[in-house]
């Protein structure tokens, strides 16, 4: 499994930027909003919007934490494309739980509301 190249490097600028504090602080306050905005029963609804407000950096990474935390309920292939986005993020704060979507729902529904994204992510090969 490999990750998008153009989904690859905006993960990397967004989250990393120069590698300075400053940086990871930019990228965490608009991240931390995102997952905020996303913890909620109704994520189904909202996930398109707020991909759009934060962008597919902000909220692949908000998924890739949250299904890495859940991951001994998901799919092997879900679990693979989140160590893939999270080995991208080198300037990450030592509690990525920061970004964990906390949307009170089984943990395999993140597979439906956010599989999509995550097959777009995504290049076969």
């Amino acid at each position: 499994m490999k990750l998008d190249r153009t989904f690859a490097r905006e993960v990397k600028k967004a989250a990393n930027g120069d590698g300075s504090r400053e940086a990871r602080f930019a990228f965490l306050n608009p991240a931390r909003e995102a997952a905020k905005k996303l913890s909620t029963p109704n994520v189904r609804d909202v996930f398109d919007d707020i991909l759009r407000e934060y962008g597919r950096a902000i909220v692949g990474l908000c998924v890739a934490v949250t299904v890495w935390e859940r991951r001994d309920r998901l799919e092997s292939r879900t679990v693979r494309w989140a160590m893939k986005v999270l080995e991208l993020w080198t300037n990450r704060p030592s509690d990525t739980l920061c970004l964990y979507i906390f949307d009170n729902l089984h943990p395999s529904r993140i597979e439906e509301y956010a599989g999509s994204f995550i097959k777009l992510t995504t290049e076969e090969g």
